[in-house]
């Protein structure tokens, strides 16, 4: 048609003035059809993105298939502007470290239909990758006596918080034992904590008798001045050496010659050999010290899976040695590679994070019976002899010292595991946790698994990076 225009003679302009309006429309129509292509493409990248960082959320607990399907269509409707998405496929990495989507589809054309083009194609991908922001963390766990208890399922409480700590560790590390800029340490706590017993320096110099055996690594509380929930370093003031005095009932391992049972330093003083049965001046001290920050998981995980459950509940013990770690007033204190990495790093410096996971599985615990940081009941070093008033005394502390970490940008996060919790002891634990949302309630083995790995998605930030 064209060609016939171009050769005809006879003057007339409409054919020529049709054509260019034919042309003209076209053009029109294709920008039209391209532009509803270019806003349901865009609209299709911002929904797999979204989709893909609201799954890379809960990857180590959810389906990340289902999840993106979830959240990719309540952010672009069926049917959107006339498209059909075709294909939609999610990939998780063999680590869970990194998840990619593809999503293709079509959308249909209305003026390029002129011309043969019914519709067209569009595709959008998207890789959610775990940024690892810079993390100082600590575990804080429980290995009190109930820890021997069953959670379920087969095994102990102390089994299960093993398996638990350690799944949280496989999402922040991945398959590498190390990340850059992380750093995680472990308290394990009972009425007593174990800061290793070559750190005598820290402790005051008074004098014991430790019989056939010597000091085990555990302290006492600084209680004089609150200093039991405060980070002061020992340069401030030392901490007394913990020590469970002979005791005729509770843990009889000296006395004269003819009886070492009786605790009599007159005669000749004779001490059970090797103390093996669980006497002697570190009862019930906890046989795992504090790992301080370190890069490498495996020494992390070696921590763990040492501990050992003995001993009654004191939760103030574990997250105030839990601040002194974190603290950056215990800088150059700490020794090994806390010193040679400047740790721990002052607060809010950019890309650094300071958190604790906090687990405890019961409420506080203080008797005549038992003796332990605060000594025994009877003691009053709590400021009461009376066991209701001491135990709200252990809440209480814990409270203080959650609020001083929070009040210094370090995120806490509370476990509370099994069901032996009083609701004194479940406020306490909420009172602790960063945000409500960081509280848990774990009754079985099984739970608590699911637990440390929404912790560990967590604290695993995530970004768009491609």
């Amino acid at each position: 048609m064209m060609r016939s225009l171009w050769k005809s003679q006879s003057g007339s302009a409409i054919p020529i003035v049709a054509v260019a309006m034919m042309a003209v429309i076209g053009s029109a129509g294709i920008a039209i059809d391209m532009g509803r292509v270019q806003v349901v493409q865009s609209r299709l990248q911002n929904s797999i993105d979204a989709a893909g960082l609201a799954a890379g959320s809960v990857i180590s607990t959810e389906n990340p298939s289902t999840q993106v399907n979830k959240y990719f269509y309540a952010n672009y409707p069926v049917g959107y502007m006339g498209s059909t998405i075709t294909n939609l496929v999610v990939t998780p990495n063999n680590d869970n470290t990194e998840l990619t989507i593809n999503a293709t589809g079509t959308v249909p054309t209305s003026f390029m239909r002129i011309f043969g083009v019914s519709q067209v194609n569009i595709q959008a991908s998207s890789k959610i990758t775990r940024a690892q922001r810079g993390l100082e963390l600590v575990l804080v766990l429980d290995v009190t006596g109930s820890m021997n208890d069953s959670a379920g399922g087969g095994v102990t409480k102390m089994q299960a918080a093993k398996n638990a700590s350690n799944s949280l560790l496989n999402i922040l590390y991945g398959t590498e034992n190390t990340s850059e800029n992380l750093w995680v340490g472990l308290v394990p706590f009972s009425q007593a904590v174990n800061i290793g017993s070559s750190r005598s320096t820290w402790t005051t110099n008074t004098a014991l008798n430790w019989g056939t055996t010597s000091w085990g690594g555990c302290v006492e509380a600084r209680e004089t001045s609150g200093r039991d929930v405060t980070d002061d370093p020992p340069s401030v003031a030392a901490f007394p050496k913990y020590y469970w005095t002979c005791h005729t009932s509770y843990n009889d391992w000296f006395g004269t010659n003819t009886d070492r049972d009786n605790c009599s330093t007159s005669g000749t003083i004779r001490y059970r050999s090797g103390l093996g049965i669980g006497l002697g001046p570190n009862k019930a001290c906890p046989a795992t010290p504090i790992t301080s920050l370190v890069a490498e998981k495996n020494t992390v995980v070696a921590g763990i899976n040492s501990l050992t459950p003995n001993g009654n509940t004191h939760t103030v013990l574990g997250i105030s040695w839990a601040w002194r770690l974190l603290s950056p007033r215990w800088r150059g204190i700490w020794g090994a590679g806390m010193n040679v990495n400047g740790l721990p790093l002052d607060y809010n410096t950019p890309l650094m994070n300071k958190a604790v996971v906090f687990m405890t599985d019961g409420d506080n615990t203080i008797d005549n019976s038992n003796r332990g940081a605060y000594g025994y009941l009877s003691n009053g070093r709590l400021g009461t002899t009376n066991q209701s008033n001491a135990i709200t005394q252990l809440n209480n502390r814990t409270v203080t010292t959650c609020g001083s970490m929070k009040a210094n940008g370090i995120i806490i996060y509370t476990i509370a595991f099994g069901t032996s919790f009083s609701n004194a002891s479940r406020n306490m634990l909420r009172s602790c946790a960063s945000k409500p949302e960081f509280y848990f309630e774990s009754p079985t083995g099984s739970d608590l698994q699911t637990v440390f790995k929404r912790i560990g998605d967590s604290l695993a930030n995530l970004r768009v990076s491609q």
